[in-house]
């Protein structure tokens, strides 16, 4: 027996094989092609079940631009959010620590009832948010707030005058409300 006569008894078998080995493939893939339906179909079905239910998903699933435009909102809001939430806690432990380390001085303050007591010095006069002892400066502030209450006195005395007289201001009276503003300032 030759190859070639061998090989003309197995065509048969070989074509019967190549058959059968469609037959199957053809089985597999309409059995594939099954579960993919059904999975497919079970998944719309759901889906399609789910999107009545809730009408404002189905909405954004039509619109998609809108989806994302409010996806980017929430997005942003969540993070500001979660920024505000994480100062809070921030200011919460500072505060938190600030009074664990000042409890033992109020405890101190409780128990013992000391305060904290200014240290300037006898004598001395807080102006313009500076401490001075120069007793000739006191002087001159002091005769300037008594020209400041005289000047004040004066236009009290010529608004009440005013008040008592007509409306209409004549020439030489508005030349002496002139000479008494300028010689204020």
């Amino acid at each position: 027996m030759s190859i070639d006569n061998l090989f003309n008894q197995l065509s048969p078998l070989t074509a019967q094989a190549q058959s059968l080995g469609e037959q199957a493939l053809d089985k597999v893939f309409s059995v594939d092609d099954y579960v993919i339906d059904a999975v497919s179909n079970s998944l719309g079905s759901s889906m399609s079940f789910w999107l009545t239910q809730h009408p404002f998903f189905a909405w954004l699933f039509a619109h998609p631009i809108m989806a994302i435009v409010l996806a980017l909102v929430t997005f942003i809001l969540g993070i500001r959010l979660l920024m505000t939430i994480y100062r809070a806690i921030a200011s919460l432990i500072d505060r938190l620590w600030l009074v664990i380390l000042r409890s033992p001085w109020l405890l101190l303050k409780f128990l013992f009832g000391w305060e904290a007591k200014p240290r300037i010095p006898p004598n001395t006069t807080v102006t313009n948010y500076e401490i001075t002892s120069n007793s000739q400066q006191l002087e001159a502030i002091m005769i300037r707030l008594d020209q400041i209450q005289q000047q004040q006195q004066e236009i009290i005395q010529d608004l009440a005058l005013l008040k008592q007289q007509p409306i209409t201001i004549e020439r030489q009276q508005r030349r002496l409300l002139e000479k008494k503003i300028s010689k204020n300032q």
